[in-house]
């Protein structure tokens, strides 16, 4: 407990050029664990940006309409949250959950292929631009 205390304590003593500025704030990295999809395909606000993408990776239409339907497997989790009754279910749900997480990481792997390097980063892009829009 003394060591939890103390780490708490500790950046509220900080001296220098750190002590100064205001902490930076990182946005993680969204994918696979946020609705990425669901955002981009979902949501009217989003068609600029969704164009972007598929100018940006040079998607096909086949390409486009997987991700479209894997944005509607995000939203169907999304869904399957509002109508957990009990921990017991919330524990089974998070399981489901992080398994179609991992499934639909495999299936954009292996839809975009060499490409999937370049999703990653304009992912992380857009997503910090949307949190920053957001505050």
């Amino acid at each position: 407990m003394k060591r939890l205390l103390l780490a708490l304590v500790l950046p509220a003593c900080a001296v220098g050029p750190a002590a100064a500025a205001p902490p930076a704030r990182v946005v993680a990295d969204p994918w696979p664990r946020s609705p990425v999809l669901l955002r981009l395909y979902a949501l009217p606000a989003s068609a600029r940006d969704r164009e972007r993408l598929t100018r940006a990776l040079n998607l096909a239409p086949a390409e486009v309409a997987e991700l479209r339907r894997l944005a509607r497997s995000e939203a169907a989790d999304s869904e399957a949250g509002r109508h957990v009754l009990g921990r017991q279910e919330a524990t089974q749900l998070n399981v489901r959950i992080a398994a179609h997480r991992a499934e639909k990481d495999r299936k954009v792997r292996a839809l975009l292929g060499g490409r999937y390097p370049a999703f990653r980063a304009w992912v992380r892009l857009w997503w910090a631009s949307q949190v920053k829009a957001a505050r």
